[in-house]
């Protein structure tokens, strides 16, 4: 983008005027700063524009270039020209993670979204006109909201399914509120004014599936999931159970069955066949497909296929609403039968994974689809012979954000499900077009460290631990380091140049190893950081096991202020400090940390070597705000988390290089702002939406982070925000600094 050298002064009179009209502040005293003297100051979206996961879709009968979709950290986006563009529409009510949504059959102009799936949710809205204006509608004590069915009649009639972790998270390890939160089946039958619990099931995590015979709307069917238990001999596996309704939602009874496995069914996922009067059903379960022709009593396995399996992540199954013989089952490929289960053939999708999880299919014309993926949602209105792109919807999952050296800079961070992506900070083509992005070959989680004395060396995390450097300039990628048997690693071992010598790389496992030749040898600087000791015979967890991994490194922050300091945190909330260059380590963890919380991020000042802040917590769920801060080298800890939301986790802090006492933070839905060195935080959210907020960093005079559903942004030259004063705070009208520009 060419950039102008009147924007600066342009950016400053916008900002006096701003300033009008607000009341005297005192700064250092931490009064929220009013959110208008900055409001000239805006988030600048740069992309990239790949798509990330989708949990819900939605079309609209009779209207056959609109569409919906639902993501986990994303909010909802819809489209009115079958795929070209999207827009979201749900971001006024700053609730970012969809379970569910669906569309009234009898008045497309009545919309429901169902919230929470890879975070906590805020119940049930409701749209009545078209998706211009949004209210909630109740349940805002159920966490997940998995599905969600309207009367084909009466829009004001919902069955609602709820569960207590979310879909997209039931293989992992649980949170202890998995056990308590609200889940279960509600329906109302006046719009949401009033709710009845028609079914509780304690000993399950609640719903996964439902879904109504669309030849009777009275008969539905649910699936309650119970996970494993126990271990070893005792171990139970997980499974499901069928619960059935034929009064239209109000009473539930056991599915009695014959013929599915006699247990282990894991997650299962059901639906009814159009036009058998609710005799054929399907399943998918962790044993296979099966196919019920008497209503569900007795059940056979119709195919062999070995790509047909249930899981965790995946066990939906879809029919054609005209054709009962034409069904999709989702998996890394969407599986479609023709001949009603017995073969199946890849219909769509990557065989190594694209990982589908839901389909829309159009009652009144079986050609018009969409899909939702972890790279997406896209349209087929040919019957899948082709496909809308995913390459137009900025709702990637990305985890740490890096920046390079380079003019323009470029900003670099993971994908979840898709890798990793360079993206220029700015275009020279006015605007950031799909030339200015590209993959650097790590993993779709990791950290990405670019060289600082060769911004064309990048290098990231990669698969399982490993460490790969990416030549932009050749555009090769090569292995620099492979954990063996000797190293242990967190799930995103983290990377750090040393800022004293840039030729020098650490990496974190369970010790702290350092490189000085780029990747060629790795020495250790540490003992084992984590206190971990392995019992004897005890085997390591394997890969991708329900188990928790032993303890790593997770957070590495060599201090900018003095050489030879540096600060590591670990998964077992372990903080250590090293003052002489890695010779002795002395463990400055504070005081009662406690499973299942880990140190997500320790920032060792760039103003202060005996200063550092430290964020604290889970990753497999949402607790509780924990900021510290030292100014002792760890001798003592001091929680800052005045102003934020009391359920809302921070994931990061950093603090501001060139103004001393000037934090940023990332919680689960944005960014918050500090003044007075962490006593006080206010929301520095302006036009940004709402979005778990993963990771923030400092370049020069911009704030660039990285989101878990809405890509990467950049809010240019925070200047101001390192320049109020109690006295300009307290001025009438102040005309700030602008940053020195460039005419490019």
């Amino acid at each position: 983008m060419t950039l102008s050298w009147r924007e600066p002064y342009l950016r400053s009179l916008l900002l006096i005027l701003a300033v009008l009209s607000v009341l005297p502040l005192n700064v250092a005293r931490a009064q929220e700063v009013g959110s208008r003297q900055f409001s000239a100051m805006q988030w600048r979206l740069i992309g990239p524009f790949r798509a990330g996961r989708v949990t819900a879709v939605a079309g609209v009968p009779g209207h056959p270039d609109t569409y919906y979709f639902g993501t986990p950290g994303g909010g909802v986006w819809k489209t009115t020209n079958s795929g070209q563009v999207w827009r979201p529409i749900f971001d006024s009510q700053r609730v970012a993670s969809i379970g569910a949504l669906a569309v009234a059959p009898s008045n497309s102009n009545v919309v429901y979204i169902g919230t929470g799936e890879q975070t906590a949710g805020h119940g049930l809205y409701k749209s009545a006109d078209g998706d211009e204006t949004w209210e909630n509608v109740g349940l805002q004590d159920v966490p997940y909201i998995q599905a969600v069915i309207v009367d084909p009649q009466n829009p004001d009639i919902i069955v609602v399914g709820g569960n207590s972790v979310g879909v997209g998270i039931l293989w992992l390890p649980l949170a202890k509120s998995a056990r308590t939160a609200n889940r279960g089946i509600f329906k109302t039958t006046d719009g949401g004014k009033t709710w009845n619990k028609v079914l509780s099931s304690d000993d399950s995590l609640g719903v996964v599936d439902l879904c109504s015979d669309p030849s009777d709307p009275r008969t539905l069917y649910a699936v309650l999931y119970r996970p494993a238990s126990g271990a070893g001999d005792s171990e139970v596996p997980a499974t499901s159970q069928i619960v059935k309704s034929v009064d239209a939602g109000s009473t539930w009874n056991p599915l009695v069955t014959k013929g599915l496995p006699e247990k282990g069914w894991g997650r299962l996922g059901i639906t009814v066949a159009p036009e058998t009067a609710g005799r054929r059903l399907y399943a998918i379960l962790a044993q296979g497909f099966f196919r019920s022709d008497d209503g569900g009593a007795t059940w056979q396995q119709s195919t062999q296929d070995p790509r047909v399996l249930g899981s965790a992540y995946f066990s939906r199954v879809f029919v054609d609403p005209r054709n009962p013989d034409v069904l999709y089952v989702a998996q890394t490929s969407l599986y479609r039968s023709t001949d009603g289960g017995r073969t199946f053939e890849a219909y769509v999708g990557a065989p190594s994974g694209d990982d589908f999880h839901v389909l829309w299919i159009d009652p009144q014309n079986s050609a018009r689809m969409i899909l939702g993926v972890d790279q997406g949602a896209i349209i087929s209105v040919d019957g899948g012979k082709s496909w809308s792109s995913w390459y137009n919807q900025p709702t990637g999952q990305f985890y740490h954000v890096s920046t390079d050296n380079a003019f323009n800079y470029r900003v670099y961070a993971a994908q979840q499900d898709s890798g990793t992506a360079g993206v220029l900070s700015r275009s020279d083509y006015g605007e950031i077009l799909a030339q200015d992005w590209f993959s650097i070959g790590g993993f779709e989680y990791a950290f990405i460290v670019p060289d600082p004395l060769n911004p064309n060396w990048v290098y990231s995390g990669g698969w399982y631990g490993s460490v790969v450097r990416f030549d932009k300039a050749t555009g090769q990628i090569a292995t620099m380091f492979e954990t063996g048997e000797k190293y242990r690693t967190a799930q995103m071992p983290p990377l750090a140049f040393s800022p004293q010598d840039p030729s020098t790389l650490y990496l974190g496992t369970q010790f702290v190893l350092k490189t000085s030749d780029h990747g060629l040898s790795w020495q250790a600087i540490s003992p084992d950081l984590t206190g971990y000791k392995e019992k004897e015979n005890e085997e390591e967890p394997k890969r991708d096991s329900d188990k928790p991994r032993p303890p790593a490194i997770t957070t590495l922050s060599p201090s900018e202020v003095q050489a030879g300091v540096m600060w590591a945190g670990t998964s077992d909330r372990i903080v250590q400090l090293t003052r002489d260059a890695g010779a002795t380590w002395q463990n400055v963890s504070p005081r009662g940390l406690v499973e299942p919380t880990e140190i997500l991020a320790v920032e060792a000042s760039h103003h202060d070597a005996a200063t550092a802040y430290l964020a604290v917590g889970a990753t497999r769920e949402s607790t509780p705000p924990y900021v510290a801060r030292t100014h002792d080298y760890g001798r003592t800890w001091q929680k800052i988390v005045n102003g934020f939301p009391e359920r809302e986790m921070v994931r990061v802090v950093r603090e501001d290089p060139k103004r001393k006492g000037l934090l940023y933070a990332g919680t689960d839905s944005g960014v918050f702002v500090s003044w007075d060195d962490g006593d006080h935080w206010q929301s520095l959210q302006l036009n940004l939406p709402a979005t778990p907020l993963t990771d923030l960093q400092v370049h020069a005079n911009d704030l660039v982070i990285s989101t878990f559903g809405r890509a990467l942004w950049i809010l240019d030259d925070v200047t101001p925000l390192r320049e109020i004063s109690p006295q300009i705070a307290a001025s009438d009208a102040h005309l700030f600094r602008p940053a020195t520009a460039m005419r490019v």
